[in-house]
């Protein structure tokens, strides 16, 4: 399955405008937009190390083709990573990042939580 190309099309009509509102609220300052700007009663972002590590965590899975019950397999959880790669390359497209699955309800967690890592050397 191509994650990728499944990811952007969930992703791009909705999804990635409300992140680029995020980002222009907050002058493009990750460590404010993942303390302040991605905190909200579904979804929490936590900054771990200042300018290079994040984490980003959901209440529920957001998947819709889980939620209404067409996916059920924890391989599904690749498409949520590949959506979150994806709007950092439009948010920043010079910089490079990392995103590692830590934990989701589909593997048995209580919260989906994903880390994210600035590349060093990039901006």
């Amino acid at each position: 399955m191509d994650y990728r190309k499944e990811a952007i099309e969930c992703v791009k009509d909705h999804v990635l405008p409300l992140h680029k509102q995020i980002y222009a609220k907050y002058d493009g300052d990750f460590d404010r937009i993942y303390k302040e700007g991605y905190n909200s009663m579904s979804y929490q972002g936590r900054v771990i190390e200042p300018g290079k590590v994040y984490e980003l965590s959901y209440s529920e899975c957001s998947c819709p083709k889980v939620k209404c019950g067409l996916r059920s397999n924890p391989e599904q959880c690749e498409c949520s990573r590949q959506s979150i790669l994806y709007i950092l390359s439009q948010l920043e497209p010079d910089s490079q990042f990392d995103v590692r699955i830590e934990n989701t309800i589909l593997r048995g967690g209580d919260r989906c939580t994903f880390r994210i890592m600035r590349r060093a050397g990039v901006k």
